[in-house]
């Protein structure tokens, strides 16, 4: 596992604007979490890069962001996608992320760890990719509608 001396947090917030974090990165924020400030309320239309941090225990819907996400079959709920992180070679982290309805390349990506201990501390992370999967492609196709680029 990542020492405090293995990241810089400044560095972290800035590389998440350009790509999504590695599974170890993410585990030191959320392990060091109390060095950093919680969200108080979801945010609103968060922009591509974005990171929040949230605990649950206090804000318990902070999925309520204001973006427009894929619904599952129902058309109420929002189609989250779910796996399991490892960091080295031991599972560790939940990892749920969300495509946008519109936009299939704009994700939100919420992660927390597996250590019941900590399982209420979440970090979200936004990010508009350019990187167009089999599954949006499959998705947009039974949606019957057509990407741009």
């Amino acid at each position: 596992m990542a020492t405090g001396d293995d990241y810089n947090i400044d560095d972290l917030f800035r590389e998440a604007q350009s790509r999504w974090l590695k599974p170890v990165e993410v585990m030191y924020i959320l392990q060091n979490h109390d060095k950093y400030q919680f969200t108080q309320e979801p945010p609103q239309q968060p922009t591509s890069g974005s990171l929040f941090l949230f605990n649950r225990r206090v804000l318990r819907f902070f999925r309520r962001d204001g973006h427009n996400w894929r619904k599952k079959k129902d058309g109420r709920t929002v189609g989250e996608a779910h796996e399991r992180l490892k960091v080295g070679t031991v599972e560790a982290l939940n990892c749920y992320y969300a495509h946008g309805e519109q936009n299939p390349t704009f994700q939100r990506r919420s992660y927390w760890m597996l250590d019941p201990a900590y399982e209420h501390i979440v970090l979200v992370h936004y990010r508009e990719t350019s990187e167009v999967t089999l599954h949006n492609l499959i998705l947009d196709k039974h949606d019957n509608s057509t990407l741009s680029y």
